[in-house]
């Protein structure tokens, strides 16, 4: 039993690691979000400001600007911005190519959300195949696969949902095994 008891605490301390590592990732991403919204909000609300300057950048060869916004979720849009605003307008396409990016930064957070709170919950529970982390496990990847679906492709997906699916019956299966052993002894 002494080597159970090192391999628990070994976890435990594994999930602490990940839990503070994943809490400073979200950090980031929370920082990279707001960045991206502000940015694009600027945008929106300074086009005037910010078109001559983003002209004059191009003109004299110092930026090179591509306004094309791909997003190969379900829905498979590749679309050139540009085609949509004035010829001499960049600032609005670049706004919403911040906001695109401050949503994907959302989703990542959300996903670390119920990634952390699986970490917690074994660190609670002193159990990785207790019911609760089962249950915790199920959302996470849930949500991983549906987000995978919405901005990856189709195929990625699928991939993900199978690949996710096979760690969560393993899971099940060493819960399990948890229960007989529990119950043997």
């Amino acid at each position: 039993m002494n080597e159970q008891n090192k391999k628990l605490e070994t976890l435990k301390k594994r999930c602490n690691v990940a839990s503070k590592v994943v809490a400073v990732v979200q950090i980031m991403v929370i920082v990279g979000t707001v960045i991206a919204f502000i940015g694009g909000a600027y945008l929106f609300a300074s086009a005037n400001e910010v078109n001559p300057q983003i002209l004059e950048g191009i003109e004299k060869g110092y930026l090179d600007i591509n306004t094309d916004l791909q997003y190969h979720g379900i829905f498979e849009l590749c679309v050139s911005l540009q085609d949509y605003f004035p010829a001499d307008d960049y600032a609005h396409p670049l706004g919403i190519t911040c906001m695109v990016a401050a949503c994907t930064c959302a989703m990542v957070g959300v996903i670390l959300i119920f990634i952390k709170k699986m970490f917690t919950i074994v660190l609670r529970e002193n159990n990785p195949f207790s019911e609760k982390c089962l249950k915790q496990l199920k959302v996470t990847f849930i949500v991983i696969t549906i987000t995978s679906f919405l901005t990856l492709s189709i195929g990625f997906g699928v991939i993900t949902a199978l690949i996710l699916f096979c760690i969560h019956s393993m899971f099940e299966y060493g819960a399990a095994l948890q229960t007989e052993i529990d119950e043997t002894l």
